[in-house]
């Protein structure tokens, strides 16, 4: 009894230093979200300058996603996870120096092979090696609600901080190095806590990790496609959200300080419900994909209902709702899309490349949605591009719907035959 006990504490201080890790590392490079006036003041950079380095961490970041399922698969995720921490925080240091933007451009560059190619595939392998099958979900979706909930605690501190010592160029050099520090520190957590699991460890596993021929069979997988196709989906509902807060600005009145109160309960307040939530209810039915299944519907109607709602003050009680709606749906899928991977079958051995598969695929959304929106918004102003936006989100939301229905039928006819198979042993043996 107390040597479970002790196992389930170490499982969930390692799933801690996972939640650190993860939340801690994207920081530096997505800073301008947050501190974009001052950050270009202090490098001295313009505009289109910025948005080439975050093109330019966007694209590295898409292209590792793959090759660091690769390595996933070959080295220990706890030296991966530690190595790529280390290393962000040791170029952020050098980035709190403001040096001249050629040296921007190396330190984006390798923003997005620390993130995307050692760190990120290294992180849901590692999250999928805490548990079994039936703890997949709430595994996952802890992991979701918990990087929602930890930039909130630390990132009150920095802000405190960056106020308090002026607001201007130095504090911004303050700002950098708290969140540098902060990923060392997660460095040492993951060291110290996440387990040093190797190939060679698993019987199951070998220890030269994935070959070429596993990866051909990552790519002939017809559910891992359709798994991919499910998480474009869904991150392309990620990027297109915020889009709602100007339009609730623009045609419902909705004040500013209103419109700031939904942004923080969108994207915090839902996220820490939305991952838990699918999580556990993932592993009380027994089944990811049949929650990505029933939740991918939700997606289709409201993204139907803001097209077809009025766009006028009137209608604000039930716009919000269906924005929450969306919300909710889209951090529960978030939650449990990465946990489905086990309920594939697909084997630890390669269970990394087959992540950075669906992840490759999946997060190409973020190469181009936002140029995409950006014209439309520029090309047709008002109503009229945001109809845009809602018309193109049906049509992918619906497809990812589908792939959703096919991947359910898929997997429900697998765990038939499975079932099959199992009452033919018994039967042979009796």
């Amino acid at each position: 009894m107390e040597n479970k006990k002790q196992s389930t504490i170490k499982k969930y201080l390692a799933l801690f230093a996972i939640v650190m890790a993860a939340s801690t590392i994207f920081e530096v490079p997505y800073i301008s979200y947050n501190y974009y006036d001052v950050l270009l003041e202090a490098t001295g950079i313009t505009n289109t300058q910025m948005g080439i380095l975050m093109s330019i961490f966007g694209f590295i970041s898409m292209i590792g996603y793959f090759p660091g399922g690769v390595l996933a698969d070959k080295f220990s995720a706890r030296k991966l996870i530690s190595f790529s921490l280390l290393g962000m925080g040791l170029v952020g240091f050098y980035m709190s120096t403001f040096p001249s933007y050629p040296m921007l451009i190396v330190i984006y560059v390798m923003y997005g092979i620390f993130t995307a190619v050692s760190f990120w595939t290294a992180m849901l392998k590692a999250v999928r090696l805490l548990g079994d099958s039936d703890e997949q979900g709430k595994l996952f979706g802890l992991r979701e609600s918990g990087t929602g909930l930890m930039p909130i605690l630390y990132g009150m501190i920095i802000l405190y901080i960056f106020n308090t010592s002026g607001a201007g160029i130095l504090s911004m050099r303050w700002a950098i190095i708290g969140y540098a520090i902060l990923t060392i520190l997660s460095a040492v957590l993951a060291w110290i806590f996440i387990p040093d699991h190797k190939p060679s460890e698993d019987n199951t596993e070998k220890a030269a990790g994935v070959k070429f021929d596993d990866i051909k069979k990552i790519v002939k997988t017809p559910n891992l496609w359709l798994l991919a196709i499910i998480i474009f989906s869904t991150i392309s509902v990620y990027d297109s959200y915020s889009y709602l807060t100007p339009y609730l600005t623009e045609f419902f009145n909705v004040s500013a300080s209103l419109a700031a109160l939904l942004g923080l309960i969108r994207i915090y307040g839902l996220a820490l419900v939305g991952g838990i939530v699918s999580g556990l209810i993932a592993d009380k039915i027994g089944s990811n994909v049949k929650v990505l299944f029933f939740t991918s519907i939700v997606p289709v109607i409201c993204y139907t209902a803001y097209l077809f709602i009025p766009a006028d003050p009137s209608n604000i009680g039930i716009f919000i709702a269906f924005m929450i709606a969306t919300g909710l749906s889209l951090f529960m899928l978030r939650g449990v899309y990465f946990a489905a991977i086990d309920e594939l079958r697909i084997p630890i051995t390669y269970s990394g490349s087959a992540m950075g598969f669906v992840s490759f695929i999946g997060f190409i959304p973020e190469a181009f949605i936002y140029t995409l929106i950006g014209n439309w918004m520029d090309k047709y102003p008002g109503i009229a591009g945001y109809q845009k936006i809602f018309t193109y989100m049906i049509v992918i939301t619906i497809i990812g719907f589908i792939s959703s229905i096919l991947l359910y039928r898929n997997v429900k006819k697998m765990k038939a035959s499975n079932n099959e198979e199992s009452e033919s042993d018994i039967t042979t043996v009796a």
